[in-house]
């Protein structure tokens, strides 16, 4: 009898284990991904410190690297998924400069664009908005249009990095 027993109870703790791994396999294969995240050592005063990166830190690698192509494709991935606006904003600003570095003044300036009308304006915005502005003078030669993005810049920006420059432009007329 007892034997028995303890192969009934055996076989049911095999089934409930089965049971639970088999859910819980389904659970994770239905849940999403977690963004990437890379450990790189830094040492700070002799000491060695594992540092994080995200997926935007390690994409911003590959367009120092100068691999446009493969920034390019990572990026728009990137832009596809669940991300802050904040993470969001600056990857199309990332992606403005990579179409900029592959001469595709429309694509980079769309970006450019999207990126100076953010409202609240991110931290990107005041160089995307002069960014957008370099574009209509230099590539699309369209001067009023180039005056516009130059004077937006003055406006919101007055004491900004490039604010003297789009000062300058303005002036040249």
């Amino acid at each position: 009898m007892k034997t028995k027993f303890f192969y009934f109870f055996f076989t049911s703790a095999l089934i409930i284990f089965v049971l639970g791994a088999v859910f819980s396999v389904k659970k994770f294969l239905r849940r999403p991904a977690a963004p990437t995240v890379a450990m790189t050592a830094v040492s700070v005063k002799g000491a060695v410190v594992l540092a994080e990166k995200s997926d935007l830190e390690i994409i911003k690698k590959t367009v120092k690297e100068k691999k446009y192509l493969e920034s390019e494709t990572l990026l728009k991935d990137f832009l596809k998924a669940k991300h802050s606006k904040e993470e969001k904003y600056e990857a199309r600003f990332t992606l403005g400069y990579v179409y900029l570095s592959l001469g595709q003044w429309k694509r980079a300036f769309t970006e450019f664009k999207l990126v100076a009308s953010a409202s609240p304006p991110h931290k990107r915005s005041p160089d995307a908005t002069y960014m957008a502005a370099e574009i209509f003078d230099r590539k699309f030669s369209d001067r009023a249009k180039a005056l516009k993005y130059y004077k937006k810049y003055v406006r919101m920006w007055p004491h900004g990095r490039l604010a003297r420059r789009a000062l300058k432009k303005i002036g040249e007329k």
